[in-house]
């Protein structure tokens, strides 16, 4: 049985640590994590983001799943909102994972058929991969 292929999204200079901690979970090595590690100092609209957004394009088109890490300040995110929405449009498996119940949604993730955990523990991110 081959492993899912998940692409994590998340905001670098706020969930770094959630990320990391999600992949230290996976000790056993059940999912085929990916991520874009870098922070953004241009917007998602420059055409400094061109490059970028190609590799990111890339990244979520060889990933079977898309898993969004909402921090408290996701839904704040133009570079999240960009890679939901590519998600969408590469017709990913749309996951979200909330480090803590009360942090806003992302727009972007709302009414498109995304398996939610509102617990960031690996075992409720696993339940809503499968």
């Amino acid at each position: 049985m081959s492993k899912n292929k998940v692409f994590i999204g998340y905001d670098y200079d706020n969930d770094k640590a959630a990320k990391d901690r999600l992949l230290g979970w996976d000790v056993n090595k059940e999912f085929d994590f990916s991520s874009y590690d870098r922070s953004f100092d241009f917007a998602v609209d420059s055409d400094e983001a061109n490059v970028v957004k190609q590799d990111l394009a890339a990244r979520i088109g060889d990933a079977s799943h898309f898993l969004c890490i909402v921090g408290k300040e996701t839904y704040r995110s133009a570079w999240m909102a960009w890679e939901i929405r590519k998600a969408i449009e590469l017709r990913k498996k749309l996951v979200a994972a909330k480090t803590d119940s009360i942090n806003n949604s992302p727009t972007a993730m709302q009414g498109v058929g995304a398996s939610w955990s509102t617990m960031f523990n690996f075992d409720s991110i696993k339940k809503a991969m499968n």
